[in-house]
């Protein structure tokens, strides 16, 4: 008795330090960034956008000199994640990045290392694209240098946890909604082809299923029609307006319709490389 007491002692002193140490981390994470909410101060302070505007993350601002600094320090993270909402850019998260030689998680905070994730060592558009869907780009360098990333959801809660990679709460947001206590993946997919992502789902579909134009216009037509579809059932909230839960399992279906019609539509060779988004999901 004595010993399972003991034992359970520890485990809270652990979580206990783990809650305090990210609490800290949060408060000097939102310090620092308090004036970035003007997206025109990031800007002038060297943030650059990167890659597109992704339905569970937003835009990277990327800014290259703190990328570039050998030690992180959570005040001042080399990235910081808007969204357009009510018509206005908004700070929703940052992440934070270091060059690494391998997948190892960074020292020095207080980050799970299972939030860490790796990008090549390249920046540009289609390299995040495919990294984000979970799909190995062949280009990217076996070994050498990475870029390890870790977000953190200190200015739009995600109701995943702080550390997730994807903040399903953000189309609920673009969408006037309160996201609900846990939302899929699919859901959260869905509700961003209602608030706007089909740009992004289209380039998705062109950068991993490679189609020719006509048939890329073909897959864009099915997305257009899921996305219509989807925006008139779910409508647009008012601000904080709770989403309904008995929409979830139909936004989730919707998804997935939407996942088999374009597979459906695609010709063998694209529907092969398109496959690859729905076994890295």
């Amino acid at each position: 008795m004595l010993v399972r007491s003991a034992l359970a002692g520890l485990v809270w002193g652990a979580m206990a330090g783990g809650l305090a140490a990210q609490a800290d981390l949060v408060a000097k994470a939102r310090a620092g960034t308090a004036r970035y909410r003007d997206r025109a101060v990031a800007i002038d302070e060297g943030y650059r956008a990167v890659g597109p505007d992704f339905p569970g993350m937003g835009e990277h601002y990327v800014n290259m000199g703190l990328l570039l600094t050998a030690t992180i320090d959570p005040a001042r993270p080399p990235v910081l994640e808007y969204a357009t909402i009510d018509g206005k850019p908004r700070l929703v998260g940052v992440a934070y990045a270091a060059l690494v030689t391998d997948s190892a998680p960074q020292p020095g905070l207080p980050v799970p290392p299972g939030a860490w994730h790796t990008h090549s060592g390249t920046v540009d558009e289609e390299s995040f694209v495919l990294s984000h869907a979970g799909v190995h780009h062949t280009h990217a360098p076996a070994h050498g240098p990475r870029l390890a990333v870790a977000h953190a959801w200190i200015w739009l809660d995600n109701p995943a946890g702080l550390y997730e990679t994807d903040n399903w709460a953000l189309p609920c947001a673009r969408l006037g909604f309160a996201a609900p206590g846990r939302l899929s993946a699919d859901a959260g997919r869905s509700l961003a082809l209602a608030a706007g992502a089909t740009a992004y789902f289209t380039m998705l579909v062109r950068v991993v299923g490679e189609p020719d134009s006509a048939e890329q216009g073909r897959l864009g037509a099915v997305l257009d029609l899921a996305a219509g579809e989807i925006a008139r059932r779910v409508g647009h909230g008012l601000g904080r307006s709770p989403l309904p839960p008995d929409l979830v399992p139909w936004l989730e279906s919707a998804w997935r319709r939407m996942w088999a019609a374009l597979l459906e539509a695609a010709s063998p060779p694209v529907r092969a490389r398109l496959v690859q988004i729905s076994t890295a999901r």
